[in-house]
């Protein structure tokens, strides 16, 4: 999937960030000193049938596995692989953004998102952070609002 293409032919406003090759929002903040608060991660899990789900959270909190089964309604919730995360969405743990995946997936948004304009994401590759406005991400996930922290 050419991210570009898909935030280009959606009418996107988006801007692009060159950086060294990371695989964590942590890594990602410090090389690209955008403060960590800013970026928001998009993690791939799994339910207990194997089928993908994406949790979209401000970088310096983590998912409660717990209160994502609950809102998904799944019995259990994994970390996907990385295999898994690619497969589903057609971008490398690392550079996963949170819109324009390869299949529709259900998409969980973390509240505490809601209140900021813009976030910094996964730009496609390691090497690349998007920002996104959340009116933007919200439009073409038409996510599931909840609380997700741990």
């Amino acid at each position: 999937m050419n991210l570009t293409a898909f935030l280009i032919k959606n009418n996107i406003e988006f801007e692009f960030l060159e950086k060294k090759s990371t695989r964590h929002a942590q890594e990602a903040s410090e090389v690209s000193n955008i403060p960590l608060d800013k970026i928001a991660k998009t993690i791939v899990f799994v339910d207990r049938d194997s089928r993908p789900l994406i949790a979209i959270i401000k970088a310096d909190h983590n998912v409660s596995r717990h209160k994502l089964q609950s809102h998904s309604g799944s019995k259990s919730v994994r970390l996907a692989s990385e295999e898994i995360a690619e497969k589903a969405t057609s971008y490398p743990t690392g550079g996963i953004p949170p819109i324009g995946h390869r299949n529709k997936l259900p998409v969980f948004l973390d509240k505490e998102l809601l209140n900021r304009e813009y976030v910094w994401c996964g730009g496609g590759t390691r090497t690349r952070l998007v920002k996104l406005k959340m009116k933007d991400i919200i439009r073409l996930n038409d996510p599931t609002i909840c609380d997700l922290q741990r």
